[in-house]
């Protein structure tokens, strides 16, 4: 039985790749064994076709042409590159940390009346009932008098208010003081009486004075605060009147009255139900003695106490220490060449990346030199001639003359006249390479003849002399200041160490007179840091702020502020920062860095075309390159200050604080720990 073929073709790129031949049957078969709709693992099928053969049926390139080997696989173009993904976000929102948060309690509840029995009621139930005649009845079983104060009340209150209850075995005290809580009555007890009613007289309450000096929290400042609970502050206030100007709007006059007591409350809405513990005190401050005076009742003064107790907390101080480093990075590499040689009556010198090619025993003269020079005599006769016999001429060497002071003279026995014959000695003040006479020459017929030469000592190079020069230079570091300030919470600090420079100048002229007035303004140049602390909470964190600023003075420039007046101001160059507000753990410590101030400066001198040459140029071409980078390092450390542990106290100053401490009547500890006394 004859069996058809099916052939199964893979298009890659712009070959056709195809699979051996797979008999109908079995591509039936895949047909067939197509994964079921159904809730289970299926069996993982069979390989067909474990090592297919492969076969290149087409063999047209992408443009047409035909290919040279046909059984090489044209490669598939390739996939352009993924875009960027953006950052994955996070798992979940998460909640910044919380520390621990001190919490102190206060009871505010209000005073008990004490009947002085144990009687329980076993069951009482009243409607709509007269309060007043329920404490008639509670007082009365408790065997105590009642009086009630008449207080009219306001409008839509009830002047005679009721009460529905309904008790099972609670004692009358119970009783009697829910009634009076629920009611809105202030009752005191004195002997045997009571005493009920919405605000009770002074002399029927049981009242006590009590007065607090405060340490820290400021006593004005505390009695506000009691207004806010429902305290009656008694201030004085000092009315102040300031009489204005009507044309130019200026105080012309301020006049202070008679003082006045103003009464400080909380004001309460009607129908508000907030509470307001302290109703009914009285407090005054006293900023003398920073003091607080309350009146009331025992209760009342019991919890305005506590109050003031928990704001006059100390507030916290820490130790910032400050170490400002400035960081000079100057790097200097600079490589020279230097070399020399003669030839003939000839010389060459490379100097730096300067080329000179000399021809002669001396170089030609500039134009200054030629036009000033005295081988061109000018109408002035020259009178210092040195060649015996012969005036007002120009010789080829001038005269020795100043600074040279050590000048060897010896009698001419032809003339008889003084000579110079050789040249000056050495020294600090004179000149080696000054010309002198080297040798005399006498004729028969008595004329003398001198020769001026350098010199022994100087001689043009006819050697091939050579210099290399490479340098490498770096900075370093060093610290400025390394202070230690002691910062209260909400208080600030400042670190300077400036000079003071003119960086400006105003003038004002009179419209009148014409004076002119120029005043200068100073400004200072340095470091300057300022330390604010905002807060540190209990958990050890502190809140801060830093400002540095550093300046220095670049240059000075010249100005005229007016006609004939000339000025001159120094111009800064100013670094500063702000932090802003940021928190740092108890002893962490915070590097500010950033603040720099950086060039670079590249010199190259070369002989042209020679010294672009590779490798053997880096002789005829001199570089420099300077990079000069300045930076400021600002550490800071704070620490709490534990007032307990008795910060600073040991304290060993050197030999030489010590020794001045104690000159100016101060007892040191000298390092054993012995107490020193003054000298």
């Amino acid at each position: 039985m004859h069996k058809k073929s099916r052939q199964i073709g893979i298009l890659t790129g712009t070959a056709a790749i195809c699979l051996s031949s797979i008999p109908i049957d079995a591509a039936h078969l895949l047909r067939e064994t197509e994964p079921q709709l159904i809730a289970q693992t299926p069996a993982q099928p069979e390989v067909l076709v474990p090592n297919p053969t492969i076969v290149i049926e087409d063999n047209q390139s992408h443009d047409g042409s035909t290919a040279t080997d046909p059984t090489t696989a044209v490669p598939a173009a390739p996939l352009p590159p993924p875009a960027p993904t953006p950052p994955p976000f996070l798992p979940r929102a998460v909640a910044p940390p919380v520390g621990d948060i001190a919490v102190s309690n206060i009871d505010a509840s209000l005073d008990r009346i004490e009947l002085g029995t144990s009687i329980t009621i076993p069951r009482l139930v009243l409607r709509d009932a007269p309060v007043e005649e329920v404490l008639k009845l509670l007082a009365r079983n408790a065997g105590l008098n009642v009086i009630f104060t008449d207080t009219p009340g306001t409008e839509g209150q009830q002047i005679n208010p009721t009460i529905s209850l309904d008790l099972e075995n609670q004692s009358v005290e119970d009783v009697f003081n829910s009634v009076l809580l629920i009611s809105g009555f202030r009752a005191n007890r004195q002997g045997n009486t009571i005493f009920i009613g919405t605000a009770l007289p002074d002399a029927a309450r049981n009242l006590i004075s009590r007065t607090l000096r405060l340490n820290q929290v400021d006593a004005e400042s505390a009695a506000l605060y009691l207004a806010s609970q429902g305290a009656e502050v008694q201030r004085i206030v000092i009315p102040v009147t300031q009489v204005r100007d009507q044309q130019t709007g200026r105080i012309v006059e301020t006049i202070e009255e008679a003082p006045e007591l103003s009464v400080l409350t909380a004001d309460r809405p009607e129908g508000a139900t907030s509470a307001l513990l302290l109703s009914g005190l009285k407090a005054s401050s006293d900023d003398r003695l920073n003091a607080v005076n309350l009146i009331g009742s025992p209760r009342q003064v019991e919890i305005a106490t506590a109050f003031l107790v928990q704001l006059d907390a100390r507030r916290r101080q820490v130790s910032v220490n400050v170490k400002v480093i400035d960081v000079n990075l100057n790097n200097i590499n600079r490589f020279n060449s230097s070399f020399s040689f003669g030839f003939d009556d000839g010389f060459f010198v490379q100097d730096q990346g300067t080329a000179i090619l000399n021809f002669g025993n001396a170089n030609p003269p500039t134009a200054t030199q030629a036009r000033d020079s005295t081988f061109f005599p000018t109408i002035v006769p020259f009178d210092n001639s040195t060649v015996p016999g012969i005036d007002n001429s120009v010789p080829f060497f001038d005269r020795q003359n100043a600074p040279f002071d050590n000048i060897l003279r010896g009698d001419n026995d032809f003339t008889g006249r003084a000579t110079p014959y050789a040249r000056p000695g050495f020294g600090r003040n004179n000149n080696p390479f000054q010309p002198g006479v080297s040798d005399v020459d006498v004729d028969e017929e008595g004329f003398v003849e001198y020769l001026y030469e350098l010199p022994g000592l100087f001689q043009y190079p006819s050697r091939f002399l050579l210099t290399l020069e490479a340098e490498v230079q770096t900075g370093n570091a060093k610290i400025l200041t390394d202070p230690t300030l002691v910062v209260q919470e909400g208080q600030s600090a400042q670190v300077r160490l400036t000079q003071q420079v003119v960086a400006s100048v105003e003038t004002e002229v009179d419209a009148l007179s014409g004076v002119r007035t120029t005043t200068p303004v100073i400004e200072d140049a340095g470091l300057i840091l300022g330390v604010s602390v905002e807060r540190i909470d209990d958990n050890g964190f502190i809140n801060f702020v830093v400002t540095p600023e550093i300046s220095a003075p670049a240059r000075t420039q010249d100005f005229e502020s007016g006609p004939g007046a000339a000025n001159q101001i120094t111009l800064l160059n100013k670094r500063s920062l702000s932090s802003g507000l940021i928190r740092l753990r108890d002893g962490q410590t915070l590097i500010l860095s950033g603040i720099i101030e950086d060039s670079e400066r590249t010199v190259v001198s070369k002989v042209p075309i020679l010294g672009d040459i590779p490798i053997l140029g880096a002789l005829f071409r001199s570089t420099s390159e300077t990079t000069d980078r300045r930076e400021v390092i600002i550490m800071l450390t704070p620490k709490l200050v534990d007032e307990d542990a008795g910060y600073g106290s040991n304290y060993r100053p050197g030999p030489d604080a010590r020794q001045m401490l104690q000159q100016r009547g101060f007892s040191v500890p000298d390092p054993a720990g012995l107490e020193q006394p003054p000298q």
